[in-house]
């Protein structure tokens, strides 16, 4: 007799199911086409009778969701480069820049990405070219192109409206080509004519922004590199805090308690993306170590290192205060390439978070930061079957994230090559810095 339909069986030592608890001992997971259908004691899961199985045991190692990004620019090359750079590329170049990146993303066991800033539409046709299956890569959660102001951060990629009725139209085109979620750059950053102490948008932009994309209900997330674009952003609805970084217009680092209280009030998410912010000190560490610092590099190392330390200590106070911080790591940006998002998890833990917690912020957490979790971020029955089989317990210590084994995808299984070609993905920490 035809079997009625082809499952898989995987099995584990442990299993995360990624709903914030402890890790499970000798789970099975039960998957039909892309779902899981079942989770459980591995006595108990069984294909149905009659149904042909296919069963993966994977002896002492965890099965886990695959990682959810919820930062990403798969259009950079995390080579140093400044956006302005960047955007100088034929958008030919970056759609292929972004499919190399997505494809380091998926073989690194991240399963799920929210992009941050693309040009024009590179991102949105590389979603085509993985939904036709000419390329592979995570899901991909897109906001189109980031919404920014003339000469403002990221307006080369292609979208800077003036005034409330051209922010409203700003989103409409962007939900019409496809977008997921709006970006909002609401303060300057590296963009070279930008003023990342400044806030961008006037309050009754932001407001015409937010209204819109909720209007068709859609989440937003407004980069803020300075106080102020944190308070205009919460003060217009924003759902997510990107960089949250407490910044006065004199450079001064000020951590605001009544604006950090607004953030946990009203729920809103937080991305602090630490690691993008380190990696440009362990660029300079790793010159050091190589062939040794001019003085005036060894005083920006030094600054550098100050101000990575306050901003894990915003983070540390953030944590206690209760506000929900997730994992996106701003790759590939600046220094920091794709394929490296565990040490933006690791930050996590730095500032505080406990190892378990952490893994709950790369998967589930980020999962509802972007309105997927019914898809994606914990393995429960009804979900895609996006799992990863990892050596070692994360729970327990986050750097194990790094020890990928297996990555599934709608519980396809990926062929992720040779050790050294998966080895070369990933940025190594200076001596200096060890784990």
């Amino acid at each position: 007799m035809e079997p009625e339909s082809d499952f898989k069986i995987l099995r584990a030592k442990r299993l995360i199911d990624g709903n914030g608890g402890p890790s499970l001992n000798n789970q099975s997971v039960l998957i039909k086409d892309s779902e899981i259908v079942a989770v459980g004691d591995t006595q108990d899961i069984k294909a149905p009778d009659g149904s042909s199985v296919e069963v993966l045991d994977f002896g002492d190692k965890t099965i886990m969701p695959g990682m959810v990004d919820a930062h990403t620019h798969h259009v950079g090359f995390g080579a140093g480069r400044v956006g302005d750079e960047v955007a100088s590329y034929p958008d030919e170049v970056l759609t292929i820049q972004a499919a190399k990146n997505a494809r380091r993303a998926l073989l690194s066991g991240v399963t799920t990405i929210r992009e941050n800033g693309p040009k024009n539409v590179t991102s949105l046709r590389l979603r085509d070219a993985i939904n036709e299956g000419l390329t592979i890569g995570p899901r991909m959660h897109l906001c189109g192109r980031p919404v920014s102001i003339i000469g403002g951060h990221m307006g080369y990629f292609g979208t800077t409206p003036t005034g409330p009725n051209q922010c409203r139209e700003a989103v409409r085109q962007l939900i019409k080509e496809g977008a997921d979620y709006i970006k909002i750059t609401a303060t300057g950053g590296s963009t070279q004519t930008s003023l990342p102490l400044r806030p961008s948008f006037n309050l009754d932009e932001l407001r015409s922004i937010t209204d819109e994309a909720q209007k068709f209900g859609k989440l937003t997330a407004a980069h803020c590199s300075s106080t102020q674009g944190i308070a205009n952003s919460l003060d217009a609805g924003v759902d997510m805090i990107i960089h949250c970084i407490f910044q006065e217009p004199d450079g001064s680092n000020n951590f605001r308690e009544d604006i950090a209280e607004q953030i946990v009030a009203q729920q809103a998410y937080v991305n602090p993306t630490l690691h993008v912010f380190r990696s440009s000190i362990w660029k300079l560490m790793l010159k050091h170590e190589d062939q040794g610092l001019s003085t005036a590099e060894q005083i920006e190392l030094d600054e550098m290192r100050r101000g990575f330390d306050e901003r894990l200590e915003h983070c540390a106070r953030l944590l206690k205060m209760g506000a929900k911080v997730i994992t996106g790591s701003d790759s590939s940006w600046g220094n920091y390439l794709l394929g490296n998002t565990p040490y933006e998890t690791e930050c996590l833990v730095m500032a505080g978070m406990s190892d378990s917690n952490a893994v709950h912020s790369v998967t589930n957490d980020s999962a509802k930061s972007l309105n997927m979790d019914d898809l994606v971020g914990s393995i429960e029955p009804g979900k895609q079957a996006d799992i990863i089989v990892i050596d070692g317990d994360p729970t327990k210590k986050i750097t194990t994230l790094w020890n990928v084994s297996e990555v599934f995808l709608g519980g396809d299984k990926i062929e992720r090559g040779s050790d050294e070609s998966l080895s070369a993905v990933r940025q190594h920490r200076p001596v200096a810095d060890p784990e």
